[in-house]
């Protein structure tokens, strides 16, 4: 059970105020007023002795004063607060006795109410100093934070160059922050979980995060992010803390760190989080290794499911350097990415190429991992052509259930992208040989477009060819316009009777063929009296002088009926 909070980190080199108590000539400095600012971010020091101090503020400014232009009239403090926290002021340090005995205690009500601290100093120290030191612990702790950053980044090009993974990137977070570390790598759907301590690995082993959704920056800006959230860990809250993995306006994955120890400090994130460009360039470089070899693959399966025989032959020649065996069965299976995008922008119909080849690598890695059916593939532009392949002596019923295995592993992958409901899968019929794979990556592919051509109330999703029935001749791009003609041309009078009376006549016929006839169950179906239904079916007879009972003419509608829902 997780809780997030999405509380953003800060994604600079930057030093809170509470961090400056450290310096030697903060010794004895108290904070009186507004302790839950202390997080504030400090970028510099200035003195306040005069009353337009607000001209000259700037934000991250710590303010120090004695308080001598307000000595006379300290309730102005209560209106100075709001408008010094308005422009971003951290903080004030002040020195009491000199001018002032100490601070009402509407002033300190003020401060606490917004969170602005108010540190006293010490009645010894100069400002000139203070104000040294302090700009000396800003810059060194940003030097130094500057330093782990460079360290930390050399280490991981130090992995890359060695052609190191991600198991060497998590081994090297989590000795960074002594604390359990998982790497998701969300375009090729796997994960690397680390820990030196066992106990842990095994307990955390269980409740690391589901895959994040495939998702672009562009429309979840917060995913840039690093965010703050809670694992329920026998019965006790564990802080996790997700650092987004992303180049370019693209998201590759996530590194996930448990607090286990409450020891991970934010310059630790931001050390690990300068360096998850170069993860994501180690991401994108594997996924460019798998297209230039889908390039090849692409290439061996076009010439081996041609109708020519001399690029079949050809094809042949590297067979068994694809793990091809020509004696075996085959069937081809392809699988389609349609998006219903006609409208949007040129520039949001690039981001969605973009987002699609990156949806394509993640299927094929997660199928490469789990598919226990030998296969062969070829990535396009937008889908993926399998070629399965089967042993000879495998029965019908067997190949089939290991084929819709494949399917079902590709479905599962694509609802865990969320492209499940832009996601077709045509399979065409199992042939001995390679002679007729042309035939059955046709077929395959005259599925998809039926599929994808059909209604959008309950659309199918897959189908094998042997199942599509006479549907299978609606699939042809050469048929489709006359068969839609035909149709049209069929249904007219019950469309047109429909427009002129509000009839409902052609509701009425298609429950008629999908009931059989049954006038009862037709007028369950439709929500509608069995004498309405009578009343229709006569009108039909009567006054379009359709006879439902003609078996030509029966057959005739129910063609035409089956060619509209197929095309929509």
């Amino acid at each position: 059970m997780q809780q997030d909070e999405k509380r953003p980190m800060q994604k600079a080199l930057k030093v809170r105020l509470r961090d400056i108590l450290n310096i030697e000539l903060l010794a004895g400095a108290e904070i009186i007023a507004g302790e839950t600012g202390m997080d504030n971010v400090i970028t510099s020091v200035n003195v306040m002795e005069v009353p337009d101090i607000l001209d000259w503020v700037r934000s991250g400014e710590l303010l120090l004063t004695t308080a001598f232009s307000f000595a006379a009239n300290l309730d102005a403090f209560n209106t100075l607060i709001p408008s010094l926290v308005e422009r971003g002021v951290c903080g004030m340090g002040i020195k009491v006795k000199r001018y002032i005995e100490k601070l009402p205690e509407s002033v300190l009500q003020t401060a606490n109410q917004l969170g602005f601290p108010i540190i006293k100093i010490p009645q010894g120290v100069s400002y000139g100093d203070l104000m040294k030191e302090i700009f000396s612990y800003i810059i060194g702790e940003q030097t130094r934070l500057l330093e782990k950053i460079n360290g930390f980044n050399n280490q991981i090009k130090e992995i890359m160059l060695r052609r190191g993974g991600m198991e060497e990137f998590a081994d090297l977070v989590s000795q960074v922050v002594s604390c359990p570390t998982m790497i998701s790598d969300q375009v090729h759907k796997s994960f690397v979980f680390r820990s030196s301590d066992p106990k842990w690995e095994a307990i955390l082993g269980h409740v690391v995060p589901a895959s994040a959704p495939s998702m672009s920056i562009l429309t979840d800006p917060g995913l840039t992010e690093i965010r703050t959230s809670y694992d329920l860990v026998d019965g006790e809250k564990v802080q996790r803390y997700t650092i987004p993995i992303y180049f370019d306006e693209n998201l590759y994955g996530f590194i996930y760190i448990w607090d286990i120890h409450d020891c991970i400090n934010k310059s630790d994130l931001f050390v690990i989080e300068s360096a998850t460009s170069l993860i994501a360039l180690h991401i994108v470089t594997r996924m460019t290794v798998m297209q230039r070899e889908n390039v090849h693959r692409t290439n061996f399966l076009e010439l081996l499911l041609s109708d020519q025989p001399e690029s079949q032959a050809r094809a042949i020649m590297d067979a068994e350097y694809y793990g091809f065996t020509p004696t075996l069965h085959h069937q081809c299976v392809v699988l389609r990415l349609e998006y219903d995008e006609k409208n949007r922008s040129a520039l949001l119909r690039n981001r969605r190429i973009q987002e699609t080849s990156l949806v394509l690598t993640g299927i094929l890695s997660r199928v490469q991992r789990e598919a226990s059916t030998r296969y062969i593939s070829a990535t396009k532009p937008d889908g993926i052509y399998f070629l399965l392949e089967f042993d000879q002596n495998l029965s019908t019923e067997t190949r089939a259930m290991q084929t819709k295995h494949f399917i079902y592993l590709l479905l599962e992958v694509a609802k865990e992208l969320n492209v499940a409901n832009y996601c077709y899968v045509g399979v065409g019929q199992a042939y001995p040989g390679y002679d007729k794979l042309g035939e059955s990556l046709q077929e395959a592919k005259q599925v998809v477009r039926i599929l994808m051509g059909g209604p959008q109330k309950n659309r199918q999703h897959y189908r094998f060819y042997e199942e599509m029935g006479i549907s299978r001749l609606f699939g042809i791009p050469e048929l489709r316009g006359n068969l839609v003609d035909y149709a049209n041309e069929v249904l007219e009078p019950f469309i047109k009777y429909d427009e002129e009376h509000d009839g409902k006549l052609l509701e009425t016929v298609e429950a008629y063929f999908e009931h059989g006839g049954n006038l009862r169950k037709i007028s369950e179906v439709l929500y509608t009296h069995y004498n309405t239904v009578i009343y229709r079916i006569n009108r039909i007879r009567d006054t379009l002088k359709i006879d439902l009972k003609d078996p030509e003419t029966a057959f005739t509608i129910q063609l035409a009926l089956k060619i509209r829902e197929v095309n929509g």
